[in-house]
């Protein structure tokens, strides 16, 4: 059932009775985890601070003092509501590879506790669960698109593909919402924001949470598991803001509870000036097999990275929409559908659509036909390159001196990054254009230095909305916050799911792994339960 615990008369008390697990966070992996205990085992309760849609009172809860380099996506890229930030998800899924999962000794901090193989089955139930259509992501799949691959130099360039999941897989508020409502078993409570983990003795063992909704009602949850799911950010931020009986964070006996902040970083670093423009189409245009699009990524390999000293990274070309094409109106309906909230197009929208109605006809008939999500026909087409971020300890979430509408304190971020991150930016865009030029694709003007002041311009840099790393994983208490199994080091019984436990992000969008952690996750609660149940 879902539950307003803001609303007067509901009748609902969450503090009225020992939850087997409680879930902090109705985003991604908050949803994806209380899926799994739809059908059992155990009582299950989901606490939301957002309600069925985000709202004013969210932006406050949202805001903090961004202090380091400027960021963008602590204010654009959360969302607080049921459904959390997959109410705005693109729905890009790439997996991680080897090399942004192994220790590389040019990259202080890297490496995860786990081995990829430990993921891959968790892999491919994601991509059952979002009904795409798996491996390969790498070059075999240029057969199976019916194209011929090109010559990248195999020594210098790596081939991957993206695969996005379908708009109607994409917001999990809407796609569980009618099982969540059904439930025997799990139960969501919007507009119960977490304010902080209690604790007895020392710390070892959580025993309630306390919530508070907007109008000012609190209770404190009793459950025998807590999983925190609130982002990189407001993981930070609630692990931070709750204290042991004896005074220490919550949590944190490494002190790095909110440290190793990162998030990926764009790049715009060049214009293409292609020798044959539909031959480049040809070649970047995404392409279909059923219901499941497919992009084209170019990596460096690992050869390349060791030898320059780079982190992982990813090019790709944007090829940019004439303002009379009208689909950038199209585009916010289709977005406003994924919310869930249907906002039919205004005059001057519909103006815009109608004039670019022959040219939208034509992108639509390509899709159906050639399988192919056709680029316009003209604009400018930008050489777009990603890097991951270096860990570092100085990059962080921290708490500020300033309350926020239900009284707890804010979060400050402090954003660092390095050299590492700017030479692999540099460096990559001016191997890949020197790729063009070799294989005749044609010439790519390189932007200067990555400028992380300015936006939509040659040369301009920013985070894009990955937010990572604030409670990461390690194998001991020592050096991370949680252990493989994503429950902390130093309280039996808390749990952390989503990207806020990478160690480090790896250059893959980070939902994928996001999503097969929580089902991992929920593997490990499950064997818990029943040990709990049947003892011996």
């Amino acid at each position: 059932m879902i539950h307003d615990f803001g609303a007067a008369g509901t009748g609902f008390a969450p503090e009225a009775q020992t939850w087997d697990l409680c879930i902090i966070g109705a985003g991604a992996a908050g949803l994806a985890l209380a899926a799994q205990f739809m059908k059992g085992p155990g009582r299950v309760l989901v606490v939301e601070s957002g309600r069925h849609e985000p709202e004013a009172y969210d932006d406050d809860l949202n805001q903090l003092d961004s202090v380091g380099l400027r960021h963008d996506g602590w204010r654009e890229g959360r969302v607080r509501s049921l459904g959390g930030t997959t109410l705005a998800w693109g729905g890009q899924l790439v997996p991680l590879r080897a090399s942004e999962i192994d220790s590389r000794s040019w990259v202080p901090h890297s490496g995860w506790p786990l081995k990829l193989e430990e993921l891959e089955p968790y892999y491919r139930r994601t991509e059952q669960l979002l009904q795409v259509e798996g491996p390969p992501y790498g070059e075999a799949l240029w057969h199976r698109l019916s194209l011929m691959p090109p010559a990248f130099d195999p020594r210098e360039i790596s081939i991957r593909f993206s695969q996005w999941a379908a708009l109607g897989r994409r917001n999990f508020a809407v796609l569980w919402r009618r099982e969540l409502e059904r439930s025997a078993n799990v139960s969501v409570l919007i507009d119960a924001t977490a304010v902080s983990l209690h604790s007895a003795h020392g710390g070892e063992h959580c025993e309630t949470l306390e919530i508070r909704s907007r109008a000012g009602r609190t209770a404190n949850v009793r459950a025998h598991a807590f999983v925190v799911a609130g982002g990189a950010i407001e993981t930070a931020r609630l692990l931070l803001s709750s204290r042991t009986p004896k005074g220490a964070t919550l949590a944190n006996s490494s002190g790095l509870v909110g440290r190793f902040f990162q998030d990926h970083i764009s790049y715009i670093a060049g214009e293409v000036t292609p020798r044959s423009r539909r031959a480049v189409q040809h070649l970047f245009d995404p392409r279909y097999i059923g219901s499941t699009m497919y992009s084209l990524k170019l990596e460096p390999t690992d050869a390349a990275m060791r030898r320059e000293g780079w982190l992982n990274a990813m090019c790709h070309l944007a090829f940019q929409i004439p303002d009379a094409l009208g689909w950038m109106e199209l585009r916010r309906i289709l977005r406003s559908l994924q919310a869930g909230r249907l906002q039919l197009p205004s005059r001057d929208e519909c103006i815009a659509i109608l004039r670019g109605s022959v040219e939208l006809t034509r992108l639509v008939l390509a899709r159906y036909l050639a399988r192919r999500r056709r680029s316009p026909g003209s604009g400018k087409i930008r050489l777009l390159v990603d890097t991951e971020q270096a860990p570092s300890s100085e990059s962080r979430v921290l708490l500020d001196t300033r309350v926020d509408a239900s009284g707890a304190l804010r979060a400050r971020l402090d954003w660092r990054i390095g050299d590492l991150e700017r030479r692999t930016l540099t460096g990559f865009a001016h191997r890949v254009a020197a790729e063009f030029e070799r294989l005749g694709l044609g010439k790519i003007c390189l932007a200067g230095d990555p400028n992380f002041d300015v936006r939509d311009t040659l040369g301009a840099a920013r985070d894009i909305f990955h937010h990572m790393g604030t409670a990461r994983m390690s194998a001991t208490p020592r050096t991370g916050v949680t252990r493989p199994d994503l429950r902390c080091h130093d309280v039996d019984n808390v749990f952390v799911a989503g990207a806020a436990v990478f160690p480090v992000g790896g250059i893959a969008n980070p939902t994928f792994t996001i999503l097969a952690l929580s089902l991992r996750l929920a593997d490990h609660l499950k064997a818990d339960m029943s040990r709990l149940r049947h003892p011996g």
